[in-house]
């Protein structure tokens, strides 16, 4: 999966932090890093979230924190492109880390700042407490105009950061960018792709011929940007939907897995117990309140 190199504070070379509200009918971007932190908040729209390694259903009601030259990309359901009727918004703050740790430097010790920023390269899932504040000091940091008032809330954002441990990691542990500049357009097709078909039968071959490449050059390509072989990942996609329709509750376990995309409920629960560790009956007694 290759991403594209993004530039956020373009035109801003000398700022160390800005913001943003993206309010669309669906999120536009493709694969692609930056060397700004981001921290986003999604407001409204669901659909699939790629960090580095990790592959993830989102929804509304999530806070993550993107580190500094970490791929990502969030993919809307295919819902979103089809009618219109759908709407998906965000709010972000982007950080530069070194220069805001040159510049705070000055005033003291940035350890635990430091800490945490260089942490977000395995992508953080905030939650609780921390969750509740940050949403509501990006929301006015993003709402207000006055330099030394976006200022003191950033402060109050950067003191959060620092302090908290109310997240999770995204990524394996171990987890590098092995990501280059080049291909960004024929990663970024594969994605959308997987995103949009998981739950159909997918064969290698057609995904292939969509990038023009052989069958083995296509898998070895894939294996070295992602270490892992393609129907691992698309097996992780399908079973991460999985997991959010076993939540939802709705529907039997018998269902839920021909809609993910698999041919056989015995090949479900196999491969269901390989990425999860347990059964999809097990998980789905994880999640009913005791």
């Amino acid at each position: 999966m290759k991403p594209i190199q993004a530039t956020i504070l373009q035109g801003k070379e000398n700022e160390v932090f800005g913001t943003k509200i993206v309010e669309l009918p669906y999120f536009s971007t493709t694969f692609h890093f930056h060397e700004e932190c981001q921290l986003i908040y999604v407001v409204e729209s669901e659909g699939k979230r790629m960090i580095g390694d990790s592959v993830e259903n989102f929804g509304p009601d999530e806070l993550i924190l993107v580190g500094s030259n970490v791929p990502h990309v969030w993919h809307n359901n295919p819902l979103y492109f089809r009618d219109g009727t759908e709407g998906a918004k965000s709010v972000s703050l982007f950080i530069h880390p070194c220069k805001l740790l040159q510049l705070l430097g000055t005033f003291g010790n940035m350890q635990r700042l430091s800490h945490i920023l260089g942490v977000s390269k395995s992508g953080l899932k905030f939650y609780g407490d921390t969750k509740k504040h940050l949403k509501d000091l990006l929301f006015k940091i993003n709402e207000q105009e006055e330099t030394f008032e976006r200022l003191t809330i950033l402060a109050q954002i950067l003191k959060i950061l620092a302090h908290t441990k109310e997240f999770d990691l995204l990524t394996k542990a171990g987890y590098t960018n092995t990501y280059q500049l080049k291909d960004n357009d024929r990663i970024d097709k594969i994605l959308k792709y997987i995103f949009d078909h998981f739950s159909q039968q997918i064969k290698l071959e057609d995904v292939a011929d969509i990038v023009h490449m052989s069958r083995h050059a296509f898998c070895r390509f894939f294996k070295n940007r992602t270490q892992r072989t393609f129907m691992e990942f698309v097996t992780e996609v399908r079973i991460s939907h999985a997991c959010k329709l076993i939540a939802e509750g709705e529907k039997q376990i018998t269902c839920l897995a021909y809609e993910c995309g698999f041919n056989s409920l015995s090949n479900f629960n196999k491969l269901f117990k390989e990425v999860k560790g347990q059964t999809p009956s097990d998980y789905r007694k994880t999640l009913i309140p005791h």
